[in-house]
């Protein structure tokens, strides 16, 4: 039996929102369309554009902000040519854009949060603006507000609220060639679900300036907006290639880190690697190798970090790769200060180190931890001390040593 038109469109509208609601608790940035990359179809009119052509971003007042896109005509709301002038988007097709006239005309831009924010928790805010070209007046003070509901004013003065991130008073915003990055730092009350953008403060506290560098047909500031990006500060993180490694040739060892979603992995050389586009690839070099780590996160900053991968090539002749010094001095000049096991074959160890009355004085089961002559929390004196070493090998050979090591001051 064929299903009715009009339960098919219902059925495929239910489908649309799920796949929107999955995506949604995947992503780093709370920010649904950032870049304002997606649009409805292609901008034509400047100012109604923005309601219809760039959901689910709309307008707090009754102003109409617009809607930028490379799809559109170059002499009103084309990317990077446009009636203010030239831009290129910071990333993408698209941008927003703002302007600033009287208390009697405040654009803004404002968008609903895929998930609400969690109480208690610190968020990251960051969002560029760029003065068009041909805007003749630029400002300071251009913030976001955070707000728990939406906000609809009737009627198209400013906001009357006060930014939870804000550009510095005094610091005018006129760079017209390169995207100024407005960021900070906010912790949540819990439950807020929208951004608003644009400037909050009325015209007594906000500075105005000439922008000298161009033409001026526009008699009020105006600014152009991408990449608004809002995300739990601690999920922003640094390459990180794993602690150096050691295997037998022929084996392998895994490198790297968990995988972040809305993150980019490359690897060089791929040599010796299973994948190197993903976070945490198996390694197995023929040689001693360092693999070298290029990180790009969801906002398309990158990070680098390194590890090397020790081969040994005969575990079975290895079992002399094992060296414990028989003298330091910890005594703080950053030499020798330390007893270290030095060795590129034990995968499991356990280190006693016992003073002249037979007290354990220090234990490790750590190969990158060492004794620094200090025991009970005091300074041992200078002495002789004697060191067991129980260990297996990489290729899963027991061995004991016995050693001695004197304390010097």
């Amino acid at each position: 039996m064929a299903i009715p038109l009009f339960y098919m469109k219902r059925l495929l509208i239910i489908l649309f929102f799920l796949c929107l609601l999955t995506k949604s608790f995947s992503q780093i940035n709370l920010v649904p369309n950032y870049s304002f990359e997606d649009t409805i179809s292609c901008p034509q009119m400047q100012g109604f554009t923005f309601y219809s052509y760039t959901p689910p971003w709309f307008s707090p007042n009754m102003n109409t902000p617009d809607l930028f896109n490379s799809c559109a005509s170059p002499t009103v709301l084309g990317v990077p040519y446009n009636c203010l002038g030239y831009q290129p988007a910071r990333t993408g097709n698209g941008y927003g854009g703002f302007a600033r006239n009287t208390e009697g005309a405040v654009e803004y831009l404002s968008v609903k949060f895929l998930n609400p924010l969690q109480t208690g928790k610190t968020y990251c805010v960051d969002f560029y603006v760029n003065p068009g070209n041909y805007t003749y007046y630029v400002i300071d003070r251009i913030g976001a507000y955070l707000s728990v509901d939406s906000i609809h004013q009737a009627n198209y003065a400013y906001l009357h609220y006060i930014p939870q991130i804000e550009s510095p008073a005094g610091v005018i915003i006129s760079d017209t060639v390169n995207w100024t990055e407005i960021s900070g730092e906010y912790t949540a009350t819990g439950g807020e679900q929208y951004i608003n953008i644009g400037c909050f403060r009325p015209d007594s506290l906000v500075q105005i300036a000439f922008n000298d560098t161009i033409h001026p047909p526009g008699s009020w500031p105006y600014y152009f907006l991408d990449d608004v990006y809002v995300y739990l500060c601690d999920d922003k993180v640094p390459a990180e290639a794993g602690s150096m490694q050691t295997i037998c040739k022929g084996d392998s060892v895994q490198i790297g880190t968990t995988p972040k979603s809305e993150y980019a992995y490359h690897w060089h050389p791929a040599m010796g690697l299973n994948n190197d586009s993903i976070a945490n690839p198996k390694a197995s070099p023929a040689i001693t190798t360092t693999y070298y780590l290029q990180q790009t996160d969801f906002m398309g900053d990158i990070t680098f970090d390194s590890v090397t991968v020790n081969v040994i090539a005969d575990c079975d002749t290895a079992s002399d790769d094992i060296f414990i010094p028989n003298i330091f001095s910890p005594n703080g000049d950053l030499t020798n200060d330390v007893l270290y096991v030095r060795s590129h074959n034990i995968k499991t160890m356990d280190l006693n180190i016992y003073n002249r009355w037979g007290e354990k004085v220090f234990e490790t089961r750590d190969i990158n931890k060492g004794w620094d002559g200090r025991y009970n929390g005091g300074a041992c004196n200078a002495g002789v001390f004697v060191w067991y070493l129980n260990a297996t090998l990489k290729n899963d050979k027991s061995i004991v040593k016995k050693g001695n090591v004197t304390l010097i001051r």
